[in-house]
């Protein structure tokens, strides 16, 4: 599940670029339609239209990501230390339990 969050972590990162660029799109004509369109894609200033929104949902996306993959590899690290003391407290009942019938 790790890889697979780096995975689309990353994928999503690689989007965000991309997603900004669209907001800076100009308008193919110097026309009173292709401005207003323009404006409802790019914003205007005042609102930032439906790129503006797709690229902060990107990046909320990545950020999410980001966040899912250290608590991920946190709870990991938490698991292979649990695993690695476990192992510790055999080998000492067991040294210290030589021929007692102990683990």
């Amino acid at each position: 599940m790790l890889n697979q969050a780096r995975s689309m972590h990353s994928d999503i990162a690689n989007m965000v670029p991309d997603a900004e660029g669209l907001t800076r799109l100009t308008p193919p004509a110097d026309d009173p339609g292709s401005i207003g369109y323009n404006k409802l894609l790019v914003g205007d200033g005042q609102n930032r239209g439906a790129f503006g929104s797709g690229a902060d949902q990107v990046k909320l996306y990545r950020d999410y990501l980001a966040e899912l993959v250290a608590r991920l590899e946190k709870a990991l690290g938490i698991t292979e230390a649990s695993d690695a003391q476990a192992g510790a407290d055999v080998r000492n009942v067991s040294s210290e339990g030589e021929g007692k019938g102990f683990a």
